[in-house]
Order: C-alpha cells, then sequence, then structure tokens
C-alpha cells in the first residue's frame, strides 16, 4: 500500500513540475514546432505522454547551419517497453537516425546526440510502446555547430605562431 501512495504521490508531483502539454487523445498526434535550433543556446519542451500508444510525438525544427543536436531527457518516473526516438526528413518519409530509450528510468534519463545534421528541416519522433506508465520527461534540444576546416585551420596557426613567440623568447 505504501508504494502505491508513493507512486501516485511521484505521479502527481511530476504531473504538476512538468505540465505543459498532453495529447487530446490516443490517435490525436502531439506536434511542436521548436524552431530554428541554432538561434538559441537551447530549447525545451515538456511532456506528460499518457496515451501515445498509437500515434508518435513530434518535434518540428530546423538548422541554419551544420550541428551537432543532442537531446536530453528529465524524467522523475517512466517504464516504457519498445519506445524509440527517432529523426526523420521534415516530410517524414525518410528516417535518418535511431534510438531506442530505456525501459526504466528513475530521476533522469537518456542524452541522446545526432551528429553532423546538414542544415535544413527536420523532425524528431518520440514512438510509444503498449508498456508505457509514467511518460513524464522535460526534453531539452540543444545544436551545436560544426566547426568549419577553415576554423580548425586558423586556430592550429594561433597556437603555432604563440609556441613560436614562446621558443623565441626562451633563446
Amino acid at each position: 500500500m505504501k508504494v502505491a501512495n508513493l507512486f501516485g504521490a511521484l505521479v502527481l508531483t511530476s504531473a504538476t513540475l512538468f505540465s505543459n502539454q498532453a495529447s487530446a487523445g490516443l490517435f490525436a498526434p502531439t506536434i511542436t514546432p521548436l524552431g530554428n535550433l541554432n538561434s538559441a543556446p537551447s530549447v525545451e519542451a515538456n511532456l506528460i505522454h499518457f496515451q501515445s500508444i498509437i500515434s508518435p510525438d513530434y518535434y518540428t525544427f530546423s538548422l541554419s547551419t551544420e550541428s551537432d543536436v543532442s537531446v536530453d531527457f528529465s524524467s522523475l518516473l517512466n517504464l516504457n517497453l519498445g519506445a524509440k526516438f527517432s529523426l526523420w526528413n521534415s516530410t517524414g518519409t525518410t528516417k535518418l537516425q535511431e534510438f531506442n530509450m530505456p525501459t526504466l528510468v528513475v530521476l533522469g534519463g537518456p542524452e541522446l546526440t545526432f551528429s553532423d545534421i546538414a542544415a535544413g528541416s527536420y523532425q524528431f519522433r518520440y514512438t510509444s510502446s503498449l508498456v508505457n506508465i509514467g511518460g513524464l520527461s522535460r526534453v531539452t534540444f540543444t545544436a551545436t555547430p560544426v566547426p568549419e576546416p577553415e576554423t580548425n585551420a586558423l586556430m592550429l596557426l594561433g597556437l603555432g605562431m604563440i609556441g613560436f613567440i614562446a621558443r623565441r623568447k626562451l633563446v
């Protein structure tokens, strides 16, 4: 009985902490536009997700430059079997990369990294499973631009000049 009370209190607390969006029904997908991920350090989306057994959650976004995108999930409690988080092209016809979500998450969550994504429009999909208890998450999306080769060459040239000056002062 104490476990049931503790679980109920945990669900109620996390529902109030993470309350921003909820799906309207079993067949209604949740679509969250994130905008251009390169324009802000990070973008957060809250998710209370109990019933997306059939329709996935969509997060649409764009990138203005080639970037690495990390997706960080923070959950109080989540139990699911077979949930997946995937990257698709903007039309949703081509899956580019997919991660399996962990079965049990307590006070934390996975951080997924999608590397070297070209500039353009994309969508993330969170596909739930038949067993999804909890489903309370805060999701943080962060895009880090991939440095151009010229940037690395200039940095190495600058370090070489500093080394040359330091060596010259020693002699």
